[in-house]
């Protein structure tokens, strides 16, 4: 998880978020994973960070690397994620491994059959 950035304002309002009881009860390993990348991720200005650089609301096309397919997702808060329109929850595992990473890495994380890996 090196090298993490995200905007000043993506990291106030995730942290925020965070806040709320509901995620803390009901989904505890979601709130530990998306706690333990904030915590060291670097806040910047928007205007500093590589266009290269997933934030929220960005658009992104990534390769399975089991399969070669490529599938496009944008990385949203948790009140705009809709599947059909391949917008997903920044509360997903895929989102959190997502947040901050950028273009040529690859990133994993835990899915029912095993690891998931995509190259962003």
């Amino acid at each position: 998880m090196n090298n993490i950035t995200v905007t000043t304002n993506d990291h106030k309002r995730l942290t925020a978020l965070l806040e709320f009881a509901s995620i803390k009860t009901i989904m505890p390993e979601i709130e530990k994973l998306l706690y333990n990348k904030l915590i060291v991720a670097r806040a910047l200005p928007q205007e500093s960070i590589s266009k290269h650089v997933i934030t929220m609301n960005s658009r992104v096309l990534l390769k399975e690397l089991s399969s070669e397919r490529e599938i496009e997702l944008t990385i949203t808060y948790p009140q705009d994620a809709n599947n059909h329109e391949r917008k997903v929850s920044i509360l997903s595992p895929i989102g959190i491994a997502l947040l901050g990473r950028q273009v040529g890495d690859q990133v994993s994380w835990k899915i029912p059959g095993g690891p998931g890996s995509l190259k962003l």
